[in-house]
């Protein structure tokens, strides 16, 4: 249980706290948020890992924006309850890969840091878990998404569906476009075997046939492995009922659908996509017209909840750095505020006492991306998928939601 160690400033029913922006955060009875943090040094560094260089510097950009409001937003709340406690984002770049998150962690930790958030990809978390869990650093990802991560009793917690989730969205959505018969080209790594094995069992089930071909994400380019992709779609039949799934990330992905634009075969065939591509930028502006003429590149990725909150931080999201935030975005700002507020309610900047207290705050806790119930293992326990697909509008390319996956009924619904 959360001791009451600060002052308790909910009692029964839900009340909502505006803070910056027209942001509200709900705790339920019982949810703690104000008062003496006695035992909190007057500076408080939270640390951040973050893609801003390698395959997925798109996302990376995004999500340091949304930590600048976060850092804001929370430093404003917390000046309410006449603390003289401040908060500090420190940001570090793990340039997307394994070696750069576990220099970028120490680095921090060098610094002080006891809690983290992110790192984006699956394979950064597994090569930071070992250093976190063993210094008692905890881990906050908002991205992460390998069933392979998921262990109760250990230091990383994810504000997302694993792929166990994810796959039966990617199976159903392919699934619902007629399409019997999937070719797929997949990342060689935790979260590329993770989602591809989850997808081809649940398509399979459904009574589809699956094909594949798996490369190495460290390559500098993927031409043999897009010429076997040509012959595995050529063997399954051009049709309307044969599919390609990419399983990849941005860089990798670009080079991939370049790649695929000298073979007709693969040009004649409905793509699809994943978390890895969902509202990529820079897939939209590098190969835009590529994704939209093999059907736009359509991507699940989680849903934050629709509500009030997180219209709001949508809007003021759009409207101060001109782009719109994917759905990880709202993770990430939703996992600065679920560090911050569990550091508040333990009253101390200790690792293992805020890994003991987040799970009990986090189910307290409703944000920009909807409630935050952890499962136990750590991760977000349920949720459902936007689809998102590339479309040409107003003489660009941009991504745009088009579908949703409702993991309730495992239905699609396309817009």
């Amino acid at each position: 249980m959360v001791k009451p160690t600060i002052v308790n400033l909910i009692a029964g029913l839900l009340i909502g706290l505006i803070i910056g922006g027209g942001v509200a955060y709900v705790f339920t009875a019982g949810g703690v948020v104000g008062g003496a943090a006695q035992g909190l040094p007057s500076e408080i560094p939270i640390g951040a890992l973050l893609p801003l260089t390698g395959d997925l510097s798109g996302f990376g950009a995004k999500w340091k924006n949304a930590l600048e409001m976060a850092e804001t937003d929370i430093n404003n709340y917390v000046s309410t309850l006449g603390l003289n406690v401040k908060f500090k984002i420190l940001v570090e770049d793990t340039k997307t890969s394994e070696e750069g998150a576990l220099q970028a962690l120490q680095s921090l930790v060098a610094k002080g840091v006891k809690v983290v958030l992110g790192p984006a990809a699956s394979n950064e978390v597994s090569a930071i878990k070992s250093y976190a869990d063993s210094n008692k650093i905890v881990v906050i990802s908002g991205s992460s998404t390998a069933p392979s991560l998921a262990i109760p009793g250990d230091y990383i917690f994810r504000l997302v569906t694993t792929d166990l989730f994810q796959a039966k969205a990617v199976a159903r959505m392919i699934w619902s476009k007629g399409v019997k018969k999937v070719a797929v080209i997949y990342r060689g790594d935790d979260w590329g075997d993770g989602l591809f094995n989850g997808f081809k069992s649940t398509f399979e089930d459904l009574g589809g046939t699956v094909d594949s071909v798996r490369y190495d994400p460290k390559a500098l380019e993927f031409s043999s492995e897009v010429a076997s992709l040509a012959d595995k779609v050529s063997a399954l039949g051009v049709s309307p009922e044969t599919a390609v799934l990419l399983i990849s990330f941005e860089e990798d992905g670009i080079s991939i659908l370049n790649a695929a634009k000298d073979y007709s075969v693969l040009m004649s065939v409905e793509w699809f996509g994943t978390d890895g591509t969902a509202f990529s930028t820079k897939i939209a502006s590098q190969v835009g017209d590529v994704a939209v003429s093999v059907g736009g590149l359509p991507s699940t990725i989680f849903a934050p909840t629709s509500s009030p909150v997180q219209q709001s931080f949508f809007e003021r999201y759009k409207d101060t750095y001109g782009v719109e935030p994917d759905s990880y975005t709202h993770n990430m700002y939703d996992a600065a505020w679920l560090a911050a507020m569990t550091i508040l309610q333990v009253g101390k900047y200790d690792g293992e006492a805020i890994a003991k207290a987040l799970p009990e705050v986090a189910a307290r806790f409703f944000g920009v991306s909807g409630w935050l119930n952890l499962d136990e293992n750590g991760d977000r326990a349920f949720g459902d998928y936007s689809i998102a697909a590339i479309v040409f509008e107003n003489g660009e390319y941009v991504c745009k939601v088009v579908g949703v996956y409702r993991s309730t009924t495992d239905t699609v619904e396309w817009f």
